[in-house]
């Protein structure tokens, strides 16, 4: 039973929440419109931490883009939470540590985005990274749940081992943590000193963003915590990531050599690749979704690498190409993203099961959850007219462009295949997302639990509503999504972007045909849907009822690309028989097929058997043997000696 209190609790510091953003964005509106240097050059501020140690804070126009995206998802995940958290108030559980995790997790990723000097960045990231632990520990009860957190809570620690290494080699260099200074400090040092600075900065921020392969712990994460925090983690904190990679590695470290772009763009195709094939093979419903914001998260990763190329080689149209692919593209990732998590969160309390094999026919009792899920499919799939499409196409003319403008050799050979690879994510994601949509919400229900689900909170599905018309603005009023994208760009090159507007394929002009060719088919499907002609009829099944066991179910009917990929994704399968003691009289048959882990199994796991076995061995040195130790201390005191002298 909700209690008044409880509820009221809920609804202030939700709402609170949601304030909270939306002030945000109002101040950030102003802020822009006042325009000025400031964009490029930044305000900077500065916070005495005390023991000799400030916090130093920059705002300018690559910070206010993320903060958009951050306090935008928060703005609308918070309003979902308004509803979605009812449930736990229902089973007596306290929301107390969400509450008070959710909103520190929140101020930790704006402290990253403003962050301007090494200490405060490791700070901030710290208390991100811990925040978020704490958010996907939330249902503790459940074994599962644990596991996925703690070992989100190892592969992230191991990140910052590497980006602390990174910070403090930087600041015994220079003195100061201040990123200005960093810049300032590049040119003095050798190659092998900033590639090895590159790749900790790569590795660390790699991880948290879901790179493969460091993404392990993105599957297990994101499906594990509960729905707004799983929409604010896969839509927002992964971008935080990327940003850094922007601030740090772009614009800290500078022009690099040329293979930067060519690990960006290989490592972005093959978590494109990996995050899409093994979302396919998923009957689970969130860690679907998680998997493809692995694919997600290389398709922006491949967009990255080409603007590295582009700078390498002087492009600077496809360099300003694959920047406007990656700034739109994070945006529409952030929004299609945040909408599917809330409506597979509606689906999970419905039903109580996240296992698509016990779902079906929840369109007819689920209509408006279904309804933005099928916007969010759209826009996932970057299928035309929503932005999903544009981000991509940008990004598939920035690959071209670079493709073109190259004399020859390797190059000419490697960029065509990676179009390649993007054009076949973007066909398996849309053989993924018509499984997901298709099972959970078309046909017969499959289960009781599926029977009887009944249409979320009303909160619940007004969120996702709400996504999916900003997605549908963003594209009848993209002259306001260039605005905001022009924001990052005046600060990572000078000049405008007139030339990108020119080069999309997309003028502005046909955000009103689009505006009319909704309106025409809205109003068909409201014509067809009055004309009241039903005809019913029974389905031709060679004279059976129909059943839902005639349905496909989820592994059958992605069960091509589980052949065809079979190696990619270590896949397994058993075919058992019971034939009744004849060659041809069929009793049963029973089939199980299983997908490996593979990058756990040829690497995690192998390397972790490692570390226990050293372990266990250096266990040894400590026998409990006074003499022992007195031996020790010898040999330490002999080679302090030795190499001191």
């Amino acid at each position: 039973m909700v209690t008044k209190e409880s509820q009221f609790v809920r609804q202030l510091l939700m709402g609170l929440s949601i304030a909270l953003a939306g002030v945000g964005l109002i101040l950030g509106t102003i802020l822009i419109s006042q325009g000025g240097v400031w964009i490029k050059t930044g305000l900077r501020f500065i916070t005495e931490a005390g023991a000799g140690f400030s916090l130093t804070w920059k705002l300018d126009g690559l910070t206010v883009f993320f903060l958009f995206i951050l306090l935008l998802g928060q703005g609308l995940s918070s309003l979902y939470a308004l509803g979605y958290l009812k449930e736990y108030e229902e089973k007596k559980k306290s929301l107390w540590s969400f509450y008070v995790n959710w909103f520190l997790f929140l101020g930790s990723m704006i402290g990253v985005l403003l962050a301007n000097d090494g200490f405060t960045f490791l700070l901030t990231w710290e208390m991100m990274s811990l925040f978020s632990f704490f958010l996907v520990l939330y249902e503790h009860e459940d074994a599962q749940n644990r596991k996925s957190a703690y070992i989100y809570f190892v592969m992230t620690h191991v990140a910052t081992v590497l980006l602390t290494t990174a910070v403090l080699f930087l600041y015994a260099l220079t003195g100061s943590f201040s990123f200005e200074v960093w810049a300032g400090a590049v040119p003095s040092l050798s190659t092998i000193q900033l590639n090895l600075i590159f790749v900790a900065f790569f590795i660390g921020f790699g991880t948290k963003a879901g790179f493969v392969p460091f993404h392990i712990w993105l599957p297990y994460a994101h499906s594990a915590a509960p729905s707004p925090v799983s929409a604010l983690m896969s839509g927002v904190m992964v971008k935080v990531a990327l940003y850094l990679f922007i601030r740090l590695v772009w614009l800290t470290l500078g022009p690099g050599p040329v293979w930067w772009g060519w690990l960006f763009l290989l490592i972005g195709a093959l978590s494109a690749l990996v995050g899409i094939l093994s979302a396919s093979v998923q009957s689970d419903l969130k860690k679907l979704l998680a998997f493809s914001t692995i694919e997600n998260v290389g398709i922006l990763g491949m967009a990255l690498g080409s603007a590295f190329l582009a700078r390498s080689w002087n492009n600077a149209w496809a360099m300003d190409l694959a920047f406007a692919a990656f700034f739109w593209h994070s945006l529409q990732h952030m929004l299609f993203k945040s909408l599917l998590f809330m409506g597979a969160g509606n689906i999970i309390q419905a039903t109580h099961t996240r296992n698509l094999e016990r779902l079906g026919g929840l369109l007819k009792r689920m209509p408006k959850t279904g309804l933005a899920a099928l916007i969010g499919i759209i826009g996932i799939t970057a299928l035309p007219p929503l932005g999903g499409f544009w981000g991509e196409l940008m990004l598939f003319q920035s690959l071209w462009v670079n493709t073109f403008h190259l004399a020859g050799g390797w190059s000419k050979v490697i960029l065509p295949l990676s179009i390649g690879i993007l054009a076949l994510v973007g066909g398996l994601s849309m053989a993924t997302f018509v499984k997901w949509f298709g099972v959970s919400f078309l046909g017969q229900a499959r289960s009781p639990v599926a029977e009887r689900a009944k249409e979320a909170h009303p909160v619940q599905y007004i969120a996702p509503l709400i996504v999916g018309g900003l997605a549908v603005l963003g594209v009848l009023w993209p002259s306001a999504t260039f605005a905001l994208i022009d924001l990052p760009l005046s600060v990572l090159r000078s000049g405008d972007s007139v030339q990108i507007r020119s080069s999309l394929g997309m003028p502005l002009n046909l955000s009103s045909i689009y505006l009319i060719l909704l309106i025409l088919l809205t109003v068909i499907i409201v014509f067809l849907s009055k004309r009241g002609i039903h005809r019913v009829t029974a389905t031709w099944n060679c004279g059976g009822p129909l059943t839902p066991s005639m349905q496909y179910t989820a592994g059958g009917l992605t069960n091509p690309i589980r052949v065809l990929f079979t190696k990619v994704l270590g896949s397994h399968r058993q075919v058992d028989g019971d034939y009744a003691g004849t060659r041809y009289s069929l009793r049963s048959l029973t089939y199980e097929g299983r997908i490996k882990e593979v990058f756990e199994d040829i690497f995690y796991r192998p390397t972790l058997r490692g570390l226990l076995w050293l372990s266990s061995q250096i266990l040894k040195l400590q026998a409990g043997s006074i003499h022992l130790y007195l031996g020790y201390l010898l040999v330490t005191v002999v080679v302090v000696l030795i190499l001191g002298r």
